[in-house]
């Protein structure tokens, strides 16, 4: 056609920017570049011509498929990334600006990002991400998943791997090619689709859900630690292979990677919360409160052991007032019964002297000879006492001789006693003018054998003779 240009009269198929230059598709997308092949499609940088030349990607569908079937897979997946990113906006996620088919050859425009994917980026700089950065990307992509999975319906990504991760100039996260991307209300798709040493179990027989995106996720950090490709359905542990790796980040990567879809983070929101828990200055803090958390613990075991000791010298108190308490009680009941038997003792004691075998107290008194002592007056109360009260040694003194028989003096009954007022009538103290007393028919009494020490020693005394000496 005259004055047409021929590069619009070719089919956009057969068209390659880097054989045949720019071509424009729709009028309005100008193609100037290729940027990379993936596994279903090509990418291509393009201009959008409505909008000032503003850069965009331009997404075409492979038709090299040697079989019919896989076309239609790959066309069946290529049109659920454009439903699927038609319905996100999210500032993390690559917003798609058309979807087409012209002829047999399918397209997507999305926007540019201008930046690196994290695989590139790592085999570059051939040296290891620190871990805050990788921390901090990982925050993000938990920021974009939690989205995803929160929204209606909920989106399974099912392809997050490093090469899918872009990072832009201002150090944002964005996370394109949702080629295997699938709504989770989709039950009928069983398809098989996994990324070696990214993929969970449960997706090599089409069970993903959302904790299979928090495993790729996991393993992603494995890579972005180590600069090595995770082992396909392992746990990962990256401080065993770069020693720098904190046990906390380690620690995050070997739950997020646990085979069994129960031991891992039930969401992308609770790893998050704990990526968050590693990047703010809470370990710090932490450490010191252990100090504070050892400080009390000290504290605590002092006072309980005070107090184990104040129970048990309590109890040792209270044991020895209780013994105490008893010893009192029985040294009680000693002086009870002591007192019981002091009692019957004078009881008796009474009616032994009431009843006519002892000193009849309540009798008058008189006094016999000059000077002696008052006796108690009575016929019958006298004689039965006297006797035997008497010293061996002061009867064997007095003679024969003197028992006899006083007219006299009335109040001695005649033929008892002899009595010489010049002495003691109970011979308590030996004098030359003294007179024997003695008894004229006594019985044996066991006064008989005491002597005159013995009488006078209030220790060595009876109760009755204590009376007698009274």
């Amino acid at each position: 056609m005259k004055g047409s240009n021929p590069q619009n009269q070719r089919r956009p198929s057969d068209t390659d920017p880097r054989r045949s230059g720019a071509f424009v598709l729709r009028g309005r997308w100008q193609v100037v570049e290729h940027l990379g092949q993936g596994g279903m499609g090509t990418v291509y940088l393009a201009y959008d011509l409505n909008l000032d030349n503003r850069k965009c990607v331009v997404k075409k569908l492979r038709d090299d498929f040697f079989r019919d079937e896989d076309k239609e897979k790959a066309q069946q997946f290529f049109l659920r990334e454009a439903k699927v990113l038609s319905r996100l906006q999210h500032p993390n996620i690559v917003l798609v600006l058309d979807s087409f088919r012209e002829g047999d050859d399918y397209y997507l425009v999305m926007e540019y990002v201008e930046g690196h994917n994290l695989h590139d980026m790592l085999k570059e700089r051939e040296e290891l991400f620190d871990e805050e950065q990788v921390l901090t990307w990982s925050r993000q992509v938990c920021d974009v998943l939690h989205y995803l999975h929160s929204h209606d319906p909920p989106v399974i990504y099912r392809d997050l791997k490093p090469s899918n991760i872009m990072i832009d100039t201002k150090d944002r996260v964005k996370l394109v090619d949702f080629g295997i991307a699938r709504l989770y209300q989709d039950d009928g798709d069983n398809t098989h689709v996994v990324s070696q040493g990214y993929s969970p179990p449960e997706q090599y027989w089409g069970g993903a859900d959302p904790r299979s995106d928090v495993y790729a996720l996991g393993a992603t950090m494995h890579f972005l630690l180590t600069g090595e490709e995770p082992l396909a359905l392992t746990v990962c542990s990256p401080q065993d292979i770069n020693e720098d790796v904190s046990e906390a980040c380690d620690a995050i990567v070997n739950r997020a990677t646990q085979q069994d879809v129960y031991l891992r983070y039930q969401s992308a929101l609770e790893m998050k919360d704990e990526i968050d828990y590693c990047l703010s200055d809470e370990p710090e803090e932490k450490s010191g409160f252990k100090h504070t958390e050892l400080l009390v613990g000290v504290l605590v075991m002092f006072l309980s052991i005070g107090a184990w000791f104040a129970y048990s010298k309590f109890v040792e108190m209270k044991n020895d007032a209780q013994a105490q308490t008893d010893r009192n009680l029985q040294d009680r009941k000693a002086l009870e019964a002591r007192a019981e038997a002091i009692r019957k003792r004078e009881e008796k004691l009474q009616k032994m002297l009431n009843g006519g075998k002892g000193l009849n107290l309540d009798a008058p008194m008189v006094t016999i000879g000059g000077g002696g002592a008052p006796l108690p007056t009575g016929p019958s109360k006298l004689p039965a006492i006297i006797p035997g009260a008497l010293p061996k040694r002061v009867q064997d003194q007095a003679p024969s001789s003197a028992v006899g028989t006083d007219t006299s003096n009335p109040n001695i009954q005649a033929g008892a006693y002899s009595y010489n007022p010049g002495r003691n009538p109970f011979g308590f103290g030996a004098s030359e003018n003294a007179t024997n007393i003695s008894a004229a028919n006594h019985t044996e009494s066991p006064f008989e054998e005491r002597d005159e020490l013995q009488l006078t020693d209030p220790e060595g005394l009876s109760p009755l003779e204590e009376d007698v000496q009274r």
